[in-house]
């Protein structure tokens, strides 16, 4: 059985301790007995106490790391969204070029652009291909 250094495997502590409360219940504990039993149990508690805190503070880690992760998956959301968004506008203002100069229409549309009010971009979008084409 592997233990951590200086740690005892909980079955001989526990069989350790069986026996001495065993030996105090029939009022046969002699005093090295007794100040082992003591010991035993005050190292038992302190084993039991950073456990605790370990378990604590693991605890509140996984917590903050809960936190951070939601507040990163919030700013990717906010950040898809801004480029949507962006996208969006550049074809607005992509078609919006077009009702100004026939030549912006020519120029700049490889593929049909929603709302341009031009033949290429018109029969293009209807049909799906390429303005070029």
């Amino acid at each position: 059985m592997s233990t951590q250094p200086g740690r005892l495997p909980t079955d001989d502590v526990e069989a350790r301790l069986n026996h001495l409360i065993d030996r105090a219940r029939r009022g046969r504990l002699l005093h090295e007995e007794a100040d082992r039993f003591t010991t035993e149990l005050r190292d038992l508690v302190r084993r039991l106490e950073d456990e605790e805190d370990a378990s604590h503070r693991l605890f509140v880690q996984r917590q903050e790391m809960a936190a951070e992760r939601y507040a990163w998956q919030e700013r990717g959301d906010r950040a898809e969204a801004r480029v949507r968004d962006l996208e969006a506008e550049v074809s607005r203002l992509t078609a919006g070029q077009c009702t100004h100069s026939l030549a912006i229409c020519e120029q700049h549309h490889a593929t049909p652009v929603a709302g341009c009010p031009y033949p290429r971009c018109l029969a293009a979008s209807a049909i799906g291909r390429a303005a070029t084409a």
